[in-house]
């Protein structure tokens, strides 16, 4: 998503003052995240010290930061305090000058005077306070301690940096948008996402090896957070590369249909995508707590979008309750048992157990047996009746523990 929607995604949050934090940050890809970082124990999830590593000016908020601020406030003060930190990250680094903190202290002050095309493009940057350097040609530094910056020259830089802004975009868009790089400078050809793995075929004309092929595999929940490279390969020849790319690819495609007939054989799960037809009507606006949930298709990777993988006993989280604060839903799948975790609006609703894959009907029986045994309890009446028994016992300890201390005595006066 884009930074707009990243931050429109927590505006609620916003308005309601609500305390609970969420962060804000870039994937390797330029995509936003505005994610919430602790579990309902309020404990951090461990993914989020990845999501700092990989955007060093990622930051955490709560709504009640912001003081119910309209939406260009908190736009503006999140894209400021970015800024901030890239500036503050270069003057660890031995990179400041009164120059950069004058125009850091410009940006602080006008970055309501700026079009939305520039905040915008700012925000499209891995470093927005880096460009903006680049694109004032003004020193806007004064010397003078209790003036951060030249206040007379604003207006000016406002529009500088607004006419350098529409030149960068308009070469951007005479130029073709280029291939995204893979890695190490090259440019993908074919890229096939399956069995979560992406299996990349990319090409360098002025590398050794003309060409690579790369499968990486997801190892975090939020795979833009990164990924473990298992294979790389090279080659000048690009029918044996093409061959190595079709070769890993085919490879998972299979890793993935043998999942699938195993479980078929010996489960009796065949593929079945559910949908809001197999949910009770206008069970979206339910509680979720305790339910078995059905996950939207188009929120799976398309290999996934079976029932086995959507259906979801689920367990607690914010977002099991409708016009909660927080969205998260967790539970377990209800054939692997593997934890999930999704946003409410990812879920299509309570599942309909009439509209069940038999197999499905089977475990939500076999759970729900199992669920009752634990919660039988014995009767009151068994309670009492136990207790009783317990206080006769202790009485007739006591009792005997009583004769014989009386029999010693009566000994010893003997």
């Amino acid at each position: 998503m884009d930074f707009s929607t990243a931050i429109e995604s927590k505006m609620q949050d916003v308005n309601d003052g609500s305390s609970e934090p969420f962060i804000i940050y870039r994937d390797k890809n330029g995509g936003w995240h505005c994610d919430y970082t602790h579990n309902q124990f309020g404990m951090e999830f461990d993914w989020v010290e990845k999501a700092k590593e990989q955007d060093p000016f990622a930051i955490i908020y709560t709504g009640k930061d912001f003081s119910k601020a309209s939406f260009p406030s908190v736009y503006d003060t999140i894209l400021y305090d970015r800024i901030s930190i890239e500036y503050y990250v270069g003057r660890g680094a031995g990179r400041d000058s009164d120059k950069l903190n004058a125009l850091k202290n410009f940006f602080c002050d006008n970055v309501s005077s700026f079009s939305h095309k520039a905040t915008d493009y700012l925000t499209t940057l891995e470093c927005p306070f880096s460009a903006l350097s680049e694109m004032c040609p003004y020193n806007l530094a004064t010397g003078v301690e209790d003036w951060s910056y030249n206040m007379d020259l604003a207006p000016d830089v406002v529009e500088s940096i607004e006419n350098a802004v529409s030149d960068r975009l308009l070469s951007l868009a005479e130029k073709p948008s280029p291939e995204k790089n893979s890695h190490e400078g090259y440019v993908e050809l074919n890229k096939i996402s399956i069995n979560n793995s992406d299996i990349i075929l990319a090409e360098n004309p002025d590398a050794e090896f003309r060409y690579m092929i790369v499968e990486n595999r997801y190892t975090t929940y939020f795979n833009a957070l990164g990924d473990n490279n298992i294979y790389t390969g090279y080659t000048n020849d690009y029918i044996e590369a093409l061959t190595e790319f079709i070769s890993k690819a085919y490879s998972n495609i299979e890793c993935v249909q043998s999942t699938r007939n195993v479980n078929e054989s010996l489960h009796g799960v065949s593929y079945t995508e559910l949908n809001a037809n197999n949910c009770l009507p206008d069970s979206q606006n339910n509680d979720y707590t305790g339910k078995l949930i059905v996950v939207k298709a188009n929120e799976l990777k398309p290999e996934y979008r079976s029932a086995e993988h959507q259906l979801v006993l689920c367990s607690h989280g914010n977002g099991a309750r409708p016009n909660a604060i927080g969205q998260s839903v967790f539970g377990k799948e209800l054939f692997s048992g593997d934890s999930v975790c999704y946003g409410r609006h990812q879920i299509a609703g309570i599942a309909d157990h009439s509209k069940l894959p038999s197999w499905a009907k089977t475990r939500i029986d076999e759970h729900n047996t199992e669920q009752a045994k634990s919660a039988i309890k014995p009767s009151l009446q068994e309670k009492l009746s136990k207790a009783k028994e317990k206080a006769a016992q202790e009485a007739a300890k006591n009792t005997e523990r009583v004769n014989k201390s009386k029999k010693r005595k009566d000994m010893e006066v003997t």
